[in-house]
């Protein structure tokens, strides 16, 4: 009885899809049938038999392959609105006695193949999502399938992944190098010429490199590094874009640049003052997702 309630399980997580392999499949055991009836050749129907049972225990063995790989999701993610961003998974073979073959790991975005995956033993992928909006959500469900070890069907479960996970505003707007250059009279004076990038839109006019230009190459902005650092920043909510979605853009771009040039920096809310020597990063962002 345990083993029915096991296989009947089986039946119900695991789905399968026909492939394009699947019609020759049908097609060779007709033909087979035909050949053995009009001819009465023993061996073909032998043959036939020994088709239709191999394309039936694959099917089991595929089943079995995938009845007990599960996922989990791998630390806190740094996801952000309508940009594709990397979000890391465990797979686990939970069976120790069986090894898995040919998974192919998908989200409906990226996929990822896993040629081998011994029994007892877990690997991480990376997949890529684009969230809609900001604010609580959840990670899109993850398909594992497979064609192991015959590619007449695609065997497939889907695993669902109820926590919820933050998602932070889009970073977009004006640059923490253009704005530093508006008010440089805070920030310090520019010193030494370090190189040249991509130009950011929103940037001074003054900052882009037209040799580059000149050159007909994609327009480069000039970096500097500052003389005298400022102490702080001051970032103001109500100052920082025409509307409220724009202006978490923009504070969420400021305080990621803020992070990477180690700039510590506050942000003013109308109701609420954030402060990055106080509050750490991930607060910070956390709390501009669910504002």
């Amino acid at each position: 009885m345990r083993y029915l309630r096991t296989f009947i399980q089986i039946l119900k997580e695991i789905d399968t899809r026909p492939t394009k392999y699947f019609i020759y499949l049908v097609l060779a055991i007709v033909g087979l049938f035909f050949l053995a009836y009009m001819h009465n050749y023993n061996i073909v129907y032998i043959m036939m038999f020994f088709t239709f049972a191999l394309a039936g225990a694959s099917s089991i063995l595929g089943r079995l392959n995938l009845y007990e790989i599960q996922a989990e999701v791998l630390g806190s993610q740094n996801l952000f609105s309508l940009q594709s961003s990397p979000y890391s998974l465990n797979i686990i073979n939970s069976n120790e006695e069986r090894d898995s073959f040919a998974l192919e790991c998908s989200n409906e975005t990226s996929t990822v193949v896993i040629d081998e995956l011994p029994g007892g033993k877990t690997k991480s992928i990376q997949l890529d999502f684009t969230p809609s909006q900001r604010g609580l959500g959840k990670l899109p469900p993850l398909r594992i399938g497979s064609h192991f070890p015959l590619p007449h069907e695609m065997l497939f479960k889907k695993l669902s992944f109820t926590h919820d996970i933050i998602v932070y505003p889009e970073p977009k707007g004006e640059s923490l190098d253009s704005f530093m250059s508006k008010y440089f009279a805070s920030v310090g004076e520019y010193d030494d010429f370090e190189g040249i990038r991509s130009f950011r839109q929103g940037e001074s006019l003054s900052l882009i490199y037209w040799p580059s230009l000149a050159k007909g190459q994609e327009l480069m902005s000039k970096e500097f590094s500052l003389l005298e650092r400022t102490k702080h920043l001051h970032f103001d909510f109500t100052k920082a874009a025409d509307n409220d979605e724009s202006r978490l853009s923009q504070l969420c771009l400021w305080a990621l640049e803020c992070e990477q040039k180690m700039i510590s920096y506050s942000m003013h809310f109308p109701s609420k003052t954030l402060n990055s020597k106080s509050r750490s990063h991930n607060e910070i962002l956390e709390f501009l997702a669910l504002y």
